[in-house]
């Protein structure tokens, strides 16, 4: 291993910026556009919600749901499709993605 090397290749450069290109259209399209949603009209009848407060519920836990989606992607770095190989021989991956 050359000391001078990236420690970034390009396999995950394409990998973080595909990712981040795909999370941020998602992000922005569901943030803009979302009356096609079924049941997310604002209930006034509420006095604890704001306006939009379902909407920005659904949207963190679509990001949270993405994050949790990309862990497992992440975990293979030559653009490898089976992201469920060798997970059950990784106990310590496994504490850790439960516990996150």
């Amino acid at each position: 291993v050359n000391r001078h090397d990236s420690i970034i290749t390009k396999q995950m450069l394409m990998n973080m910026i595909g990712i981040a290109a795909y999370e941020v259209g998602l992000m922005i399209f569901l943030l803009l556009d979302y009356e096609w949603i079924p049941d997310l009209q604002d209930h006034h009848s509420d006095p604890m919600t704001g306006p939009k407060s379902r909407h920005y519920t659904m949207l963190f836990n679509i990001f949270v749901l993405m994050q949790v989606f990309n862990e497992y992607n992440a975990r293979f770095l030559h653009g490898e499709w089976q992201i469920w190989r060798g997970l059950n021989n990784n106990r310590l991956y496994l504490i850790i993605s439960i516990g996150t």
